[in-house]
Order: structure tokens, then C-alpha cells, then sequence
């Protein structure tokens, strides 16, 4: 179907007048074929209306029509006509795909999109599948994917406001995860609202309804007390359905951890982090238990008074609220240690939920500070003294929520802190350790490591200084703005040039819900047809 026809083109925007009767919206994606013989497919990022009125003619007009609304005008369709704005995105030239190196002829039709020329942007050539082609707030029949492989070391940013859909995403990259029978990736999340387990309401659904969970998902909880096989049931459509999955205490042996570890939340000060460092070269793995249960008083003289007596004082404050009492970090040599099971799961393959509802937020920064060290250490080494077992270990992705808490601008002391998460930002990809990092508040973070999340998913984000923030530091964004501000919850705008997709991509992400709906209601009618072949107790 012809939308309109081309009447300008400058740079690499495409001016076109919109036909009658015609709705075109921001985001949707037309082809224009020129008679040079090229098939150019723009985005249309903007309107302008073409009026041909001289002011005082425009006045009358207008006041004519606010008295008579159906008022005529002698060649309307010349005086005036909308036009889109378009960006070219690709060209197709004798079949192929490139970057754009030319522009549209003036008058060059402009027309809806057609499978054929879909398939040719190579949308759905990745393993990892996010949703659809979004067209004119609706859907086209074209999966959208990016490659694991590429993109997950070079990492992903997922911004959108609070409710704006970043959990679903999650949701979504970890049912890929898991439905994947090659153990090429894993995934860690650091689960502090029970969103990902079982959903965060009735109405929501968690990556143990999925029917790959009992092969590929790894349960740390504090509901258990043993390594142990978590028995899940539920109800669905009047139907019963059981889910086993591995199951691991949440428990941390508080002699492994080291300074780092504490100081990488960001919650102490240059001075609270010397002692930190003086405890553990005084006493080793002992350091942090003679910290916490020694006297002020006591500690003050053993250090011969090298730190102040304030600073002891409220390093054990913090380090009480951090390590609390035994629920999470214990003393105890014999019990199981949660983090050892992080490494063995993410070596299998797996998706490896940690689920900690109750932990406070420095509890929660400072276990996920432990397992993305731990996970990067072990990685790293790998790679340098047994590159035939890390060649042979799945990427890894680590799911960071509420990013901007680990990765802002500067502190609150003004001061640039680098930390496990900037080192894997830069590091990470040799080793093939990504990070995904999740926020609602893009301003805030470090404008280096916006540039590092080479894919980016850009979920409704109405506000000016975060999706500047996104836009000013990635490619193919500058003419989104408006867009952005206007996606709607589920929308988004997807780049990912490490999956060969170097433009704004309309995006429609699945909606976790549906999937497993699928997936169960297939289970529902397997279990169906089995029956049905089951006569005079045989199966025939």
C-alpha cells in the first residue's frame, strides 16, 4: 500500500507527504523504492505540516473555521498536507543489505513494509528473542532477536521508568536462558522483591512456571536449609503442575570475604576503608569477625591508636546492618556456602535465581558486589592459566538492578569510585563476562559506562535528563527523542550493533505472561492427547 511520495531528502532524512486518509505514526517503518533501483527503509522520527497560506489569509481561515467547521477550501490538497519525517536506516541494493550511502529521487513512492523486505533487515537472525516489530503501536509477524553470543559480553543497558516493563525484560532474557539445550549461556539475578521466582503478584508469573526451569534454573533461598530438590505447585486453567528445581541455602561464610567486597558497595569512607584494610593485613581471615565483636575501646589500643575511635565505632555500625545476624553470613566452617554454588551454577549453564526478599539494601549491594567479584575471578583465571576449560564455560550475564546504586556519575563524597561492576563495563567482554545493568534512573550513571552497554533496551523514559543521558551517548538515537518520551509499557526502542543491528529497532518485547501461558496450555493439551491414547490400560 503507498503511503505517500518523497519530496526531499537532505543528509539522511527523508521528507515524504503523508496520502490521504493515511495514519502514520512516530517509530513505524516504510520502504521507499527509488528509480536509481535501491530499496531504502526509513523510520519515521517527526511531522511537519506544509501549509501554503499567506498569514492573513491563515487568520481568515482559521476564523471561519472555528464559526463554520465544514468549511471548504478551493484546492486544499494543494495549499496544504502533512509530511513525515523519516531517517534512512538501511538500503537494499540487487538484493543486499547495507549501511545507507545514498538517498531516495524526489517523487519516489513510499510504502508500507512487506515480509520481503523485513526478512532482508535480518531481525530474527540472533538466538535470543525479545518480541516483535512494533508498527504503529501493533505488531508485525516479525520476531525480533539479538546474539547472545556478541552481545551479552559487550553488555546491555535496560532503562525505563518504575513500571515501565524492565523486570518483564529480565523475565524474558532469562526464559531464553533457560529453554537454550546448548549450555552456551547462564545468568545470575540478585532477586530482592520475589518478582522472578513465582511473580510479584497473582497476576504475574515467575521463571518457575516455565517448564525449563526443573533443567535450567538454580534456586538460592533462604527457604531451605540444604542443598535439596524445591518441590513448586500450582493450579493453572483448573490443571495441577509440579515444578523440581535445585535448590541452595542462602548462606555466606563470613571468613571469605575480603576488604574489596565491603568497600565496592560505596557505603564507606576513605578513612572507614583504611581500617578495613589494616583489620584484614592484622589479622587475616579473622579480620572481619575481630572488627565486628571487638571493643571500641580494645580495638583502639591494639591499632596503637593509629585510627580514631570514631571511625572504629561506626565502621561496626555499618558492618552490623550489612552482616546482621546469622540468617545470611554465618561463622559457622561446616555450613554450605552460597557463593561456591553461584560458580558451579553459572559453569552449568544455568539461570541462577538468589532470592533474598528480606535482606536489606546494603545486604543486597554487598551479596551482589560478592558473586559479580567471585564470578569475574574465576572467569578471569580461567582464561589465563586453563583457556581450554574457559573456552569450554557458557558467557555469563549478571543482572544488576537499580544500576545507578553501583555505577553513578560520582559519589556523594565527589569523588570517582571505581568498583567490580566498572572493571567487568570494561573488562569484562575478554573474558566473556557481561554485565546487564537495570535502571530507572540513566542520568545517573557514568556517561562511560552508558557507552559500554553496546544494547540497549529503552523502555518508556518521560523524563528530560535520563533520556538525554541515553541519547547523547548512543548511536542512532539523535532523532528518537520524541519517541521515547511517547512509548507506551511493553514499548521499545532496541540498538544492538554487536547483533548487526546498527539503527533504532521498533520493538514490541514479549510479555513474559503470554510465553508461559503458551508453554503451559501446550502441556494441558500434551497431556490431553496421552489420555486419549491410553485404552484398556495400554498405549497403543
Amino acid at each position: 500500500m503507498k503511503v505517500g511520495v518523497v519530496i526531499w531528502t537532505e543528509s539522511n532524512k527523508v521528507v515524504f507527504r503523508i496520502a490521504e486518509n493515511v495514519n502514520v505514526e512516530r517509530g513505524d517503518l516504510y520502504k521507499v523504492r527509488s528509480s536509481n533501483g535501491v530499496t531504502y527503509v526509513i523510520r519515521v522520527v517527526d511531522f511537519k505540516p506544509i501549509m501554503l497560506f499567506d498569514p492573513l489569509e491563515l487568520s481568515r481561515l482559521s476564523l471561519v473555521q472555528m464559526v463554520d467547521s465544514q468549511m471548504r477550501i478551493f484546492d486544499r490538497q494543494l495549499k496544504y498536507y502533512d509530511t513525515a519525517i523519516g531517517v534512512i536506516i538501511a538500503e537494499i541494493s540487487e538484493g543486499r543489505l547495507q549501511s545507507p550511502s545514498s538517498v531516495p529521487r524526489i517523487f519516489s513512492p513510499v510504502e508500507e513494509m512487506d515480509e520481503e523486505t523485513l526478512s532482508k533487515l535480518k531481525l530474527d537472525e540472533g538466538d535470543i528473542e525479545l518480541g516483535y516489530v512494533r508498527m504503529e503501536h501493533k505488531v508485525a509477524e516479525k520476531k525480533v532477536t539479538i546474539k547472545g553470543e556478541d552481545a551479552f559480553p559487550h553488555h546491555l543497558l535496560i532503562v525505563s521508568i518504575t513500571g515501565g516493563g524492565k523486570t518483564n525484560v529480565g523475565k524474558v532474557i532469562a526464559w531464553n536462558i533457560m529453554r537454550n539445550h546448548e549450555n552456551r549461556y547462564s545468568m545470575v539475578i540478585v532477586d530482592t522483591e520475589s518478582e522472578y521466582f513465582e511473580g510479584a503478584s497473582s497476576s504475574t508469573l515467575g521463571l518457575i512456571h516455565s517448564k525449563y526451569a526443573e533443567k535450567s534454573l538454580f534456586y538460592i533461598t533462604p527457604k531451605v536449609n540444604e542443598p535439596c530438590i524445591y518441590r513448586y505447585e500450582f493450579i493453572f486453567n483448573e490443571v495441577k503442575f509440579s515444578r523440581e528445581v535445585q535448590a541452595y541455602p542462602l548462606k555466606i561464610n563470613i571468613r571469605k570475604l575480603r576488604p574489596e567486597d565491603l568497600i565496592d558497595t560505596g557505603e564507606f569512607t576513605p578513612a572507614q576503608e583504611t581500617l578495613l584494610w589494616i583489620m584484614w593485613r592484622k589479622y587475616e581471615e579473622e579480620w572481619l569477625l575481630t572488627l565486628i565483636e571487638s571493643d571500641p575501646d580494645v580495638l583502639f589500643t591494639r591499632l596503637r591508636r593509629s585510627i580514631p575511635k570514631n571511625t572504629i565505632t561506626a565502621v561496626q555500625r555499618k558492618l552490623n546492618v550489612m552482616i546482621g545476624n546469622e540468617d545470611i553470613f554465618t561463622t559457622d566452617e561446616g555450613v554450605y556456602d552460597a557463593v561456591d554454588a553461584v560458580i558451579k551454577g553459572v559453569t552449568k549453564g544455568k539461570v541462577v535465581l538468589i532470592d533474598m526478599p528480606m535482606a536489606l539494601e546494603p545486604q543486597e549491594k554487598l551479596i551482589s558486589v560478592i558473586v559479580a567479584r567471585r564470578i569475574f575471578k574465576f572467569y578471569e583465571l580461567k582464561r589465563k592459566y586453563d583457556i581450554e576449560t574457559w573456552e569450554r564455560l557458557p558467557t555469563v550475564l549478571i543482572f544488576v538492578e537499580e544500576a545507578h546504586k553501583y555505577l553513578r556519575k560520582k559519589s556523594d563524597r565527589d569523588v570517582r569510585r571505581e568498583n567490580i561492576f566498572t572493571t567487568i563495563s570494561k573488562r569484562g567482554r575478554k573474558y566473556r563476562v557481561g554485565l546487564c545493568t537495570v535502571t530507572q534512573m540513566p542520568g545517573e550513571l557514568e556517561e562511560s559506562i552508558i557507552r559500554q552497554q553496546l544494547t540497549k533496551i529503552i523502555l518508556p523514559l518521560p523524563t528530560r535528563p535520563d533520556y538525554m543521558k541515553v541519547v547523547n551517548y548512543t548511536p542512532y538515537l539523535e532523532d528518537s527523542i520524541e519517541e521515547i518520551k511517547n512509548l507506551e509499557r511493553g514499548e521499545a526502542l532496541l540498538v544492538s550493533p554487536p547483533s548487526g543491528l546498527k539503527f533504532a529497532v521498533p520493538l514490541k518485547v514479549y510479555k513474559y505472561e503470554d510465553l508461559i501461558i503458551k508453554e503451559l496450555m501446550e502441556e494441558i493439551e500434551e497431556r490431553r492427547d496421552l489420555r486419549r491414547k491410553v485404552t484398556y490400560g495400554r498405549i497403543v
